[in-house]
């Protein structure tokens, strides 16, 4: 397949989904099916219990940039369709009791930026006094934008890709991956033998890895020789950020992928699985697969920072010491949602003798604000994203109305992530590290505009020379 056709391919999927215009009763229809079929015993919680105390507020990046934006509010986008459809007391009375479906395009439109003023960091899950995760509703929410065709071109566009798998024909990502396997062979001194069945440990890094950071997919190759473990690692990128699906609130489509992950995994039969990012991916694989899936995996997930901090408590590894004046920035969805709020920070007190904790970090960390597809809704990303694939970045914009939505989102963005640069500053750090690469993308644009000299960069990329 040509480059023209492939992308034509691509293009006549991606159009199926996204309108940014008009209101059409049967995709709404559709979306409301969608919504309600998604709900579950959990989200049933969520849905009923909150009693608009406003705990939750402060604890979200957006709240900064509108009040109207508390998470508490855009759930209740959610809560109206749930209301209108399946409470006595909705069917009944409707907007007596904030129960109605979107009726006109004003309404979709209010859906979808509410949708993406929210990274799902679950700052407010653990900020309300009765646990409900507005995130989780909000997400909901963003399913049904989707199905109603309100979704940035740039997410449908690689959601299509990677499900289609037609990533594996695009010449500047295979090329990406291809040089990274080359430097970890150098690095190695040897050709590590890719896709070996039977081995123990399977290391998982996605082109987003081998994109944002191939320092850090070096160096965890390295680390796992160093640490004599028997491990292989894919031949071909698994996906480019897996499953992006979930990014746009599309479960249905984000199991396609997972099935293909696991189906992969369970080729290979190790007893581990380790990853390097710390965004969606981490919580996905490790604690979403199975119930996704139906299925009792034989192996276990881990974060590369779990590794770590394992390996160094038994004594299993050394790391180099400095006196680098470094601190930690939690990902949200490998913290939060994942648990892993220890072992990081316990590593670079080990590695740095000026090591500083954020004034707010742990479960209380702040979120940088660019996750939930947020951050990947710039001018400058898509511009840059359509280079490495070769297109026009014109194409991934579908025309005035997401455009000057793209427009908004970004000027929210770019006021979201002040609260999380201002908490660096004060940290007095002259690196950042994390593990994904929304925040590494985050934090740099954020130290750019607020004038903050710091290096960011991935926790791996960092250890590099030290292990």
């Amino acid at each position: 397949m040509s480059q023209v056709q492939l992308f034509q391919t691509i293009m006549e999927e991606v159009k199926r989904i996204v309108r940014w215009d008009g209101f059409d009763e049967n995709r709404v229809s559709e979306a409301v099916k969608h919504l309600i079929a998604s709900i579950d015993v959990v989200k049933l919680h969520y849905l009923e219990n909150c009693v608009g105390c406003g705990a939750c507020g402060p604890s979200c990046p957006y709240y900064y940039v509108d009040e109207k934006y508390s998470p508490a509010n855009k759930a209740e986008e959610t809560r109206r369709i749930y209301r209108k459809k399946l409470t006595i007391a909705g069917m009944i009375l409707g907007p007596l009791v904030e129960a109605k479906l979107p009726r006109n395009e004003k309404d979709l439109d209010k859906i979808v930026e509410f949708a993406y003023r929210c990274t799902n960091c679950g700052a407010c899950y653990t900020a309300c006094p009765f646990g409900i995760d507005s995130g989780v509703l909000v997400k909901l929410m963003k399913g049904f934008s989707t199905v109603v065709g309100r979704v940035p071109t740039i997410l449908a566009f690689f959601e299509a890709i990677e499900r289609l798998r037609v990533y594996k024909e695009i010449p500047g990502l295979m090329r990406a991956w291809k040089d990274v396997i080359d430097q970890v062979n150098k690095e190695l001194g040897r050709t590590i033998e890719l896709d070996r069945k039977g081995a123990k440990v399977l290391y998982l890094p996605t082109l987003m890895d081998v994109i944002s950071y191939p320092k850090a997919v070096i160096a965890t190759a390295k680390l796992l020789d160093k640490l004599g473990l028997d491990w292989t690692m894919p031949s071909e990128p698994i996906g480019v950020r897996p499953p992006i699906a979930v990014v746009i609130g599309l479960s249905d489509k984000a199991k396609t992928v997972l099935r293909r992950i696991y189906e992969y995994i369970e080729s290979i039969g190790p007893e581990m699985v380790v990853l390097i990012d710390g965004g969606f991916v981490y919580p996905l694989l490790r604690f979403e697969l199975p119930s996704n899936l139906n299925v009792k995996p034989r192996f276990r997930v881990v974060h590369v920072t779990e590794l770590l901090a394992e390996s160094l408590e038994k004594g299993k590894l050394m790391l180099k010491q400095t006196e680098d004046k470094v601190t930690w920035h939690p990902p949200c969805q490998m913290t939060r949602r994942g648990g892993v709020t220890v072992e990081p920070e316990y590593v670079l007190e080990l590695v740095s003798k000026d090591f500083r904790k954020l004034p707010h970090h742990g479960l209380e960390s702040y979120c940088c604000g660019g996750g939930g597809g947020i951050g990947c809704i710039t001018f400058e990303l898509i511009e840059n994203m359509a280079k490495m694939i070769g297109v026009d970045a014109n194409l991934l914009i579908s025309g005035e109305k997401e455009h000057k939505f793209i427009e908004e989102t970004e000027k929210a963005y770019k006021v979201a992530l002040k609260r999380k640069i201002d908490d660096i500053k004060r940290s007095g750090a002259e690196i950042v590290v994390t593990a994904c690469p929304t925040c590494i993308r985050t934090i740099m644009l954020g130290a750019r505009l607020y004038g903050v000299n710091v290096k960011v960069l991935h926790i791996m990329e960092y250890l590099y020379d030290k292990i």
